[in-house]
């Protein structure tokens, strides 16, 4: 039944769509067009209607009234509002209005330029040629960082090189944003970049590929006679646990003694990412986690063999959020890991993305996270072991007070 009902939604949704795409080209409706948006959205509300009784364990397609009023709404205000309306605008108006209703700053509508971005930063990939660029002065753009794996590397951009062309478009007047807007576009497709070095001006075709985001970065630390592995996390992005996985092992190689795991200014992620990385640890059976739901609390169990017998110390502060803060708990409950820093964000809800039709997208709460012992960071954060302020040491090899404080606790 679940099957069928799935099959009817995505007829009705096309059919739906190309309605609404002739009906917008006019942003009017005559009365033939009105019948047949009504009996859409009929058997939509029925549909739907199914759905809603459907996971409630008994099948009723009744009408939804609320959904023709909606449409109602939408009907009345495109045909009789004095001035023109897009029908699209407003319908994304009603989609933000639902969520926004809820009150929730954690359940936001996103519209497509803000949905692709959103998806890129969780993903680790996006579509480009795998370039960071800095804006030193007006008219000075230069390459930060070319990332080795990227298309620009490979092509021969290096890092240092002045911008000077993007196609056949100076970027003397214009700013990071926009360059990087003219850099953009699909996939397969190549762009010239111009490029000025040791006063010589050459141009390179790059092709635009799918280009991996890079979320973690780790190096050895010698400290009181020990190697201390440090890994700092940025995000918790979909391919941050093979970054961080990689990382890991690549330490463990150098043999280190203990582990810094740094998640400040850090907001979180996937947190099936941060899952996979803490099972790294764990002892098998461990709960990692609880889900807190309206009906439930389920307990997340380790269920891998690998764990991890060191000294682990986490690196946080207010901006450390959500699966940074599950994994600070976890690391603390399980593995009596310490904590260094200032107190944590607080965000106990977990989100879940829909994504549209037209490319938008909703992000809403649909969990709460407790820590493996049941306790709720909502609100208060997770206050660290070791509260220190963050301050940069005054030579060059001095570490800042927060890492300093880790490693001395650590190598003890």
């Amino acid at each position: 039944m679940k099957d069928k009902i799935k099959k009817i939604v995505n007829k009705v949704k096309k059919v739906a769509k190309k309605c609404f795409d002739f009906i917008n080209k006019k942003n009017r409706f005559n009365t033939m067009e009105t019948i047949c948006l009504m009996i859409i959205a009929v058997i939509f509300g029925m549909v739907i209607g199914g759905i809603v009784m459907y996971k409630k364990g008994t099948l009723n397609l009744g009408v939804k009234n609320e959904l023709n009023q909606f449409v109602d709404t939408y009907t009345e205000i495109l045909n009789e509002y004095y001035k023109d309306v897009s029908g699209e605008d407003l319908l994304e108006a009603g989609i933000n209005g639902m969520v926004s209703f809820l009150g929730d700053p954690y359940s936001v509508y996103m519209d497509k330029e803000e949905s692709q971005e959103f998806m890129e930063q969780v993903n680790g990939k996006y579509i480009g040629i795998g370039m960071e660029i800095i804006q030193k002065d007006k008219g000075n753009i230069e390459v930060y960082d070319a990332f080795e794996d990227g298309p620009a590397y490979k092509a021969g951009i290096r890092n240092g090189d002045k911008l000077i062309k993007v196609g056949n478009k100076s970027v003397a007047e214009l700013s990071t944003s926009e360059v990087a807007d003219l850099v953009k576009g699909k996939e397969g497709t190549t762009v010239e970049i111009t490029v000025s070095r040791d006063d010589k001006e050459k141009t390179y075709k790059i092709k635009r590929q799918s280009v991996d985001i890079i979320s973690v970065t780790e190096e050895v630390i010698s400290y009181n006679d020990k190697k201390v592995g440090y890994i700092l996390i940025d995000i918790f992005a979909a391919n941050t646990k093979t970054q961080f996985e990689k990382a890991l092992k690549s330490l463990e190689k150098e043999n280190i003694d203990s582990l810094i795991i740094d998640v400040r200014d850090n907001s979180g992620g996937y947190l099936l990412t941060v899952t996979d990385i803490l099972s790294l640890f764990l002892e098998k059976g461990d709960v990692i986690y609880q889900l807190k739901t309206k009906e439930k609390i389920e307990k997340i169990n380790d269920k891998t063999e690998e764990k991890r017998d060191y000294k682990i110390a986490i690196l946080t502060n207010g901006s450390s959020a959500s699966a940074s803060e599950v994994l600070t708990a976890s690391l603390m409950e399980n593995n009596n890991a310490i904590s260094v820093g200032t107190t944590t964000f607080g965000k106990s809800k977990v989100q879940k993305t829909q994504e549209l039709s037209n490319g938008t997208s909703i992000k809403y709460t649909f969990q709460e996270w407790l820590t493996p012992k049941g306790k709720s960071v909502g609100g208060v954060g997770i206050k660290p072991t070791y509260e220190v302020t963050y301050k940069i040491g005054e030579s060059e090899n001095e570490y800042d007070s927060q890492l300093t404080k880790a490693l001395e606790v650590i190598t003890e």
